[in-house]
């Protein structure tokens, strides 16, 4: 499958670097590809992984991962252009400044991502797990869980498929809508991370029968 990784920090890139080393296609999406820092990160990754400008980058994608800081998501998401139908894996999250959510209760990151990107077919996904965790390691010998909300069958289906060959244990968490509960536990998770001297490497996990 090809990927666009629209996002050239650490969780576009721990993404690109798990996916390609599967053998998918994984081109990154920049505003600066041919930027020393990025030429330096895509030859670090290897893998096959190439670089190209943000609209070159969805070309040929069949899925697209936004995984830019929240203050550059509409930007990016304008400069690619016209996203009809196109798959996208949102793993961002809306935070402001001092951790704070910047949007919530009555919206999500997710929704105006999808707002900002009309008719696309957005999956929330990939958002709540720290970007050194993004090869699939267990954790206490079990899998972290990823949970994923949208609104498209499809597109969650291929999120879905995708997310679990990283090694994650994948809980569909229904509708786009619930974008909007996922983003608060991110900011727990950091914040547990940060303030309660958990350690970096902690995750989120669903038990069931």
């Amino acid at each position: 499958m090809r990927i666009a990784a629209i996002g050239s920090g650490s969780v576009g890139t721990g993404l690109a670097k798990a996916w390609s080393a599967l053998g998918h296609t994984v081109v990154i999406g920049s505003r600066s590809p041919e930027s020393e820092r990025v030429a330096a990160l895509v030859s670090g990754i290897g893998n096959g992984v190439t670089a190209a400008g943000l609209a070159s980058s969805v070309a040929d994608a069949d899925v697209i991962v936004l995984a830019v800081p929240w203050g550059a998501a509409e930007a990016s998401i304008t400069a690619i252009g016209d996203l009809s139908n196109r798959v996208i894996i949102d793993a961002t999250n809306p935070f402001a400044r001092g951790l704070k959510l910047d949007i919530g209760h009555t919206t999500s990151g997710g929704e105006q991502v999808a707002e900002w990107a009309a008719g696309a077919r957005v999956v929330k996904a990939l958002n709540i797990v720290d970007a050194r965790l993004l090869d699939g390691r267990k954790l206490d010998g079990r899998q972290i869980s990823i949970p994923i909300c949208g609104d498209d069958v499809e597109a969650k289906k291929i999120a879905t498929e995708l997310i679990a060959e990283l090694g994650f244990d994948v809980v569909d968490s229904g509708v786009l809508e619930n974008s909007r509960l996922l983003e608060p536990l991110a900011l727990l998770m950091i914040r547990l991370s940060m303030k309660k001297s958990l350690g970096a490497e902690i995750g989120f996990r669903v038990s069931r029968d």
